[in-house]
C-alpha cells in the first residue's frame, strides 16, 4: 500500500460562492504538499493538503487525513 499526497485549491466567485479550482494536486512526499500548500494559501481564498492510501494503481483506500488546512475550503468529497 502506497500512500499518495495531494493539495487542493479554494477560490471565491464574483458573487463570494466558494469553489474548487482544477483537480487536487498530487506530491510525493508530505513536506512537499505541506510546502506547495503554504505558498498556494497565500494566493487563493483556501487550501487543504491531506493523504490517503492508495491500494492498487486505481484503488483508494482508506479516509482522507487531512495535515494542513488555510482560509475558507469546502469539505472534501
Amino acid at each position: 500500500m502506497e500512500k499518495n499526497y495531494f493539495v487542493e485549491v479554494f477560490d471565491q466567485g464574483d458573487s463570494g460562492e466558494l469553489f474548487r479550482l482544477d483537480q487536487p494536486q498530487q506530491f510525493d512526499s508530505e513536506a512537499q504538499a505541506r510546502e506547495a500548500a503554504n505558498d498556494l494559501a497565500s494566493k487563493h481564498a483556501g487550501v487543504i493538503a491531506w493523504s490517503l492510501n492508495l491500494e492498487s494503481s486505481t484503488e483508494f483506500e482508506g479516509e482522507r487525513e487531512v495535515f494542513y488546512t488555510a482560509g475558507e475550503t469546502l469539505e472534501l468529497e
